[in-house]
């Protein structure tokens, strides 16, 4: 996913969650920061630079392309479509799409060495955040608890210098833009082949089993459809509302998402995550996996820079609207779970 689609999932995730009016505070504090979102959420690709590991979580069937013995893949490597509706919350438009996945039947896991660690990176992003709230400016620690600090404000020249010390080392600002990295990649979670290893390789590999130009060109395809980079980038001059913002689509876009009730997100489904949030992006990656084994089905590709000629209009767009549903809930939910959890 490109920029304009990792802004516009950012500020969709924002109006989401103000929507629920579940945690009013958080969409307080990240509204002082929405200029932020442009390059916030696209930092990871800018700055880090690690989507060579830190994006991926490319998984396989076939042991033989995972470089292990058969008796290695194991049913402990299983999830059908029982195990993962039981374990995920909220409405899965993608986990709908694989119901009936011969994939799932079969075990499948990340390559040892290749498959990144998706699912760690966002594990390691929430703890950031949480510990940076206990290690923020004041009064930030006692306004998300929603705690009065008048017992620390009295008598501040009687108080020990240690029960002054809140270690103020992150500001509002820092912790807001750790928000919108986090987005970035559950973001990338939820593209098929950030979790295909058939997609691996530089160009031109032996072991990449689908076309060089396949997986930008479905990613450019996406990125010509939210709005352009001078409605999503906000400033001190912008007039419309973020309401208004992330419905302000080209004319060509196929994103039906809030024009289409197959494709509605729904605030009173926002809630912590079911089991804990690396368990969380596990699920999320191997259904990523399996959408990719049936949207992007193993054989040759004449067209592979215009990938709907490929796949079929129709298909193209329904799996597209169904990827970017779930992926604005998902993040809804991590961000949730963030700010719920440091508050108890």
């Amino acid at each position: 996913m490109k920029q304009r689609a990792h802004a516009w999932v950012t500020l969709r995730v924002y109006k989401l969650l103000d929507d629920s009016k579940k945690t009013p505070k958080l969409i307080e504090l990240l509204s002082y920061y929405l200029s932020d979102v442009w390059k916030g959420a696209w930092l990871p690709d800018t700055q880090l630079g690690d989507m060579r590991y830190g994006h991926i979580y490319k998984m396989d069937s076939d042991p033989k392309m995972l470089g292990l013995e058969q008796k290695e893949m194991t049913d402990r490597f299983s999830d059908d479509y029982k195990t993962l509706k039981a374990n995920l919350k909220g409405k899965r438009l993608c986990l709908d799409y694989i119901k009936d996945s011969d994939e799932l039947d079969k075990p499948y896991r990340s390559h040892p060495e290749k498959g990144g660690h998706l699912p760690d990176r966002v594990l390691a992003l929430s703890h950031t955040i949480a510990d940076m709230l206990k290690l923020s400016d004041y009064p930030i620690p006692f306004y998300v608890k929603g705690k009065s600090p008048r017992t620390y404000k009295d008598n501040l020249s009687g108080q020990t210098i240690k029960n002054l010390s809140l270690s103020p080392n992150f500001s509002a600002r820092q912790i807001a833009l750790m928000f919108f990295m986090l987005s970035h990649y559950i973001c990338d979670a939820h593209m098929p082949l950030h979790c295909d290893l058939r997609d691996y390789g530089g160009k031109g590999s032996k072991t990449r089993r689908l076309p060089d130009a396949l997986h930008p060109a479905i990613e450019e395809t996406w990125e010509e459809w939210f709005p352009v980079h001078e409605k999503l980038a906000l400033h001190d001059y912008t007039k419309k509302t973020v309401d208004e913002i992330v419905m302000d689509f080209p004319p060509e876009t196929q994103i039906e998402i809030d024009k289409n009730e197959t494709f509605e997100l729904n605030p009173e489904g926002i809630s912590k995550v079911k089991r804990d949030v690396w368990r969380e992006m596990v699920y999320i990656t191997r259904i990523s996996y399996a959408v990719s084994r049936k949207w992007l089905p193993t054989k040759s590709y004449p067209n592979a820079k215009k990938p709907i000629n490929d796949i079929g209009e129709k298909e193209f767009k329904d799996v597209t609207n169904r990827i970017f549903h779930d992926t604005v809930e998902s993040i809804a939910r991590i961000w949730f779970n963030v700010w719920e959890t440091f508050k108890k």
